[in-house]
């Protein structure tokens, strides 16, 4: 089956990408467009899953979901504003629609794992030798600015690439260990077809 995201930036691409298709197996490829920021996520996401709906042979979309960071703020109310805006627009799509915010930023979710980091900085060359970061990763207001600080320490460079190779070898259960939203975003993608969603 095939799906759709829909999130802030080209960073947000590269890691998505990578999750969704671990976290569930059964789909096979992923049709992404980015924003380019919170606030143009806010204003296009309609018109995006709009696209998709009224061409769909090229998509055969079973799903998409719209992806932001809260950047610490409720990510609950986050995800019942893009609901919202969803549902008085009146548009209606011939494939269910979720919405996920993280806690924080996603970047909190790749610190998650630091045996993936420092696998990925062996593989390039790199000594590794970063050590599990420590406190509530998803309290990290900071969290991008601390990744690429820890990605310097690994000897790696802060690029799309490296992300989707921490993604790849991240252990799931490890992020959703350090970061319990990530639960609420496995079950989201994982969990049964119509399960939390709006058409």
């Amino acid at each position: 089956m095939n799906a759709a995201i829909i999130v802030e930036g080209p960073d947000d691409v590269a890691v998505y990408q990578i999750l969704v298709k671990r976290i569930n197996r059964a789909i096979e490829r992923i049709y992404a467009r980015e924003c380019l920021g919170r606030q143009k996520l806010k204003n296009k996401f309609v018109y995006l899953l709009g696209e998709f709906a009224s061409n769909p042979h090229p998509f055969n979309l079973a799903t998409a979901i719209v992806i932001r960071d809260s950047d610490c703020n409720d990510p609950q109310r986050i995800e019942q504003e893009l609901q919202d805006i969803f549902v008085r627009l009146g548009q209606r799509m011939p494939f269910p629609v979720r919405f996920h915010a993280t806690k924080c930023k996603l970047e909190c979710w790749l610190l998650a794992d630091e045996q993936a980091i420092n696998s990925v900085s062996m593989l390039r060359g790199g000594a590794g030798g970063i050590q599990p970061i420590a406190g509530d990763l998803e309290s990290l207001r900071e969290a991008d600015v601390i990744y690429r600080q820890t990605l310097s320490k690994a000897g790696l460079q802060d690029t799309g690439q490296v992300m989707r190779e921490i993604a790849q070898r991240a252990r799931l259960e490890r992020i959703a260990e350090r970061c319990p939203r990530f639960r609420n975003f496995t079950q989201k993608i994982a969990g049964p077809p119509d399960a939390g969603v709006i058409r």
